[in-house]
């Protein structure tokens, strides 16, 4: 295994190895638990493998935000099944494809549309700050793969 990294728990004030071999199965420690987990290897399906290619963009990062304020004790599992960039990514994707179809949708039902800068600013900032609004509540502010 090469090096073997250590882990330091202020608790019992001892190291633990970072990871484990027993019985031909890899062992990882999560550090929240302080338990060794199995190592999985992970295959991706094409999609994923795909997202995979992509940052994640904003509304990934929000998913994120909000599951660490939110459900913290749940990344370390996502993680583990290497799940946790996998599904920001698709919330990232997801959110995008609402956003846009919400403006269009917005902004056909808001016609005629201001020609004045102010009114156009005005418009265009009511149409954001709608649409942005329910991308979050329904897309974002989400808990998923627990």
């Amino acid at each position: 295994m090469g090096e073997i990294k250590q882990i330091w728990c202020e608790e019992e004030k001892k190291y633990y190895a970072e990871m484990i071999e027993e019985n031909g199965q890899t062992y990882k420690l999560d550090p929240t638990t302080w338990a060794y987990l199995p190592l999985l290897t992970v295959e991706y399906s094409e999609e994923e493998q795909e997202l995979l290619k992509q940052p994640i963009g904003n509304y990934g990062r929000e998913w994120q935000r909000f599951m660490e304020e939110n459900y913290p004790f749940e990344i370390a599992p996502l993680e583990m099944r290497a799940q946790y960039g996998i599904i920001a990514r698709k919330v990232d994707r997801e959110a995008e494809e609402m956003y846009n179809t919400l403006t269009e949708q917005w902004a056909q039902a808001h016609q005629p549309r201001p020609t004045t800068f102010a009114e156009i600013a005005a418009w265009e900032k009511m149409k954001i700050m709608e649409c942005k609004r329910a991308v979050m509540e329904d897309v974002v502010l989400k808990p998923r793969g627990i």
